[in-house]
């Protein structure tokens, strides 16, 4: 794996150069052994300096496929790729990553099997974002090492925008809002609890349309809490619906009725910012359309 930066201002070095894209210390210190600095592409020294127009290469060796990682040949919905990025529409039921009860058919072991497909070199995946099982959507999923420590601090700065939609019951009093609220673990279960000692959350919400008893809501994360959402929701008296472990109606859905339908970033190689929509899958539309019927009777 080759990347490089043209430079378009002067710098002390190579060294300081690369820090300044984004090349975290820690990455420069365990990589140090395995790493190769080209200048104009030809190899150089961390400390020699940069001029305007210089093209600086940092390298490091192709990533070989990890046995602990099984891999899967069930698809995925690919929204972009290039070298460095994937974005993937995650379908409801799949969960992001290997645990105790699936290890051979989550999203990362279909990325592997992808990746495989496409004959990358790099083959070790590593997912920026993560869904829950149920929720459906974009995320975003760093292709080798490099990429994922580069755009650590916009992951660690909320700088990556993510926008939900959600089908909730009943109408908020107010048609937007920010629910402020701290979320704590509850010992020895999976499910989230508002506390004081909990983490510091934030969830902004605008309801964009109301169904009789139901509303669809958009929904902007400014913290990234496990259960964020489906735990401020259910706080305010409006659950997801088809959430079970929030106390979610599931008369007209069977999973929890969340999607991730808005994604951006910047790229932190060539500084482009993109930009994803993916429209609501269909059996959250198939919820709207028999509610829309329903209140036209």
């Amino acid at each position: 794996m080759k990347v490089t930066w043209t430079a378009k201002e002067p710098a002390v070095s190579v060294k300081q150069f690369l820090f300044a894209q984004g090349v975290s210390h820690n990455l420069w210190v365990r990589e140090a052994a395995n790493r190769e600095l080209t200048l104009n592409g030809q190899v150089t020294t961390p400390d020699w300096p940069v001029e305007p127009g210089d093209i600086v290469g940092y390298s490091l060796p192709n990533e070989p496929s990890d046995p602990r990682i099984a891999v899967s040949q069930l698809p995925i919905a690919v929204s972009y790729a290039d070298s460095n990025w994937l974005v993937i529409n995650k379908e409801a039921g799949v969960s992001s990553v290997p645990g105790p009860t699936n290890q051979k058919t989550t999203l990362l072991n279909r990325i592997k099997g992808w990746e495989q497909a496409n004959h990358a070199t790099d083959l070790v995946p590593r997912l920026v974002s993560r869904l829950d099982r149920d929720t459906s959507g974009l995320l975003l999923a760093a292709r080798h090492k490099l990429a994922q420590a580069i755009i650590t601090p916009q992951v660690e700065n909320h700088q990556i925008k993510k926008e939900y939609l959600a089908l909730i019951a009943g109408m908020p009093t107010e048609n937007h809002g920010i629910i402020d609220a701290p979320i704590a673990r509850v010992a020895d279960q999976a499910t989230r609890v508002i506390s004081d000692d909990g983490q510091m959350a934030q969830t902004e919400y605008w309801v964009e349309e109301t169904y009789g008893t139901v509303s669809l809501v958009r929904l902007q994360l400014h913290t990234g809490r496990t259960h964020q959402i489906r735990v401020h929701l259910a706080a305010i008296g409006h659950p997801l619906l088809g959430d079970t472990l929030y106390g979610g109606d599931t008369k007209l859905i069977s999973r929890q009725a969340l999607h991730a339908s808005h994604l951006v970033f910047t790229d932190p190689f060539t500084h482009a910012k993109h930009d994803f929509t993916a429209q609501l899958p269909d059996d959250m539309q198939d919820v709207i359309t028999q509610l829309s019927g329903s209140s036209a009777q």
